[in-house]
C-alpha cells in the first residue's frame, strides 16, 4: 500500500497546464515526411523528390473558373489585328489584310517558277513557233463570226456546220500539237530530273504554250530563233 500525498494531485495538474502553455507558445515541428505523406493522401499534391534527394510536395491546382464565355474565332481576329494595328480604321485593317495575303501568294507563284524543271518547260516553248499559241486569237474569231452569222444569217446552216468542223479540227491540232511537244519534255525531265514529280507538268505546258507570247509570265528569256532540237 502506497503512502498518500496530498500534493501530488494538483502538481500533476499544473504540470499538465504548464506543457499546454509551453506548446501554444512553442509549437513543435512538424514532420516533412508525415506532412508530406497527409497531403498526398489528401489528394492535395503529388509526392517526389528533388535534386538533393529531399521529399518535395507538389501542391495541386483545382479547376479554375472561366473568366466570360470564349471569343469566336471572328472576334480573336478582330483583337489581334487592333493588336497589331491599334490605330488603323476596320476598312483599313482588311484592305491591309488583303494585301499581305496577295504579296504572300505572289511570293509563292514566283517561288514555285524558280524549280529547275518550269524553267525547262517554258525555255522549251518559248524557243519555238507552236500551233497552240494561235489557238485563243482562232477560237475568239470563230466565235465572233459565227455570233455575226447567226444573228445576220440565220438560215445559213451549211455555214454554221462548216464553222463546227473547222472548231472540232482546231481542237485536234491542238491535241496533236500538245502531244508533239509534251513527248520531248518528258524525256529532258526524266534524264535531268529523275527524281522530281512530273505530277502537273503537262498542264503547267499546256498554259504555257497555248498563252500568246506577248502575254507570258514569267516573261521569255529565249527568242524563238534560237531554236533547239530536242
Amino acid at each position: 500500500m502506497g503512502l498518500f500525498r496530498p500534493y501530488q494531485q494538483g502538481q500533476t495538474e499544473t504540470a499538465k497546464a504548464s506543457d499546454r502553455d509551453t506548446a501554444e507558445h512553442f509549437p513543435r515541428a512538424s514532420e516533412p515526411g508525415r506532412d508530406a505523406d497527409n497531403q498526398v493522401a489528401k489528394g492535395q499534391g503529388d509526392k517526389g523528390l528533388d535534386a538533393n534527394g529531399q521529399t518535395v510536395v507538389t501542391r495541386r491546382r483545382g479547376p479554375q473558373r472561366k473568366s466570360g464565355p470564349t471569343p469566336s474565332r471572328a472576334e480573336a481576329e478582330a483583337a489581334r489585328m487592333a493588336r497589331l494595328h491599334p490605330n488603323l480604321s476596320r476598312r483599313e485593317l482588311r484592305r491591309r489584310d488583303r494585301d499581305a495575303r496577295r504579296q504572300a501568294r505572289i511570293t509563292g507563284l514566283e517561288n514555285m517558277e524558280k524549280k529547275p524543271e518550269r524553267i525547262l518547260i517554258r525555255d522549251y516553248i518559248d524557243s519555238r513557233r507552236t500551233f497552240s499559241e494561235f489557238i485563243m486569237p482562232i477560237f475568239l474569231g470563230v466565235m465572233i463570226l459565227w455570233f455575226i452569222i447567226i444573228t445576220i444569217f440565220p438560215k445559213a446552216i451549211v455555214v454554221v456546220n462548216l464553222m463546227t468542223v473547222l472548231m472540232l479540227a482546231v481542237m485536234v491540232g491542238w491535241a496533236v500539237d500538245a502531244w508533239r511537244l509534251w513527248r520531248p519534255i518528258r524525256r529532258q525531265l526524266i534524264s535531268e530530273y529523275p527524281e522530281t514529280s512530273r505530277k502537273g507538268m503537262l498542264s503547267y505546258m499546256n498554259n504555257r504554250a497555248m498563252t500568246p507570247r506577248r502575254w507570258r509570265n514569267p516573261a521569255p528569256r529565249v527568242a524563238p530563233a534560237s531554236r533547239k532540237k530536242a
